[in-house]
């Protein structure tokens, strides 16, 4: 039983290094980067684009 709970914990640990791993080679902020000035962004500033 003991080696059964050994292998859960160590199966998760393995697990939560992958996918710090895969989140740190992404590369979080990207995410973050301002956006490319459009005439539809201007909807954001309460502006019309279609006008």
């Amino acid at each position: 039983m003991l080696i059964v709970k050994l292998l859960i914990l160590l199966a998760l640990f393995l697990l939560f290094i992958y996918l710090s791993i895969r989140l740190a080679r992404r590369g979080i902020s990207k995410r973050y980067e301002p956006r490319t000035k459009t005439s539809w962004n201007s909807l954001d500033e309460g502006e019309d684009p279609s006008v």
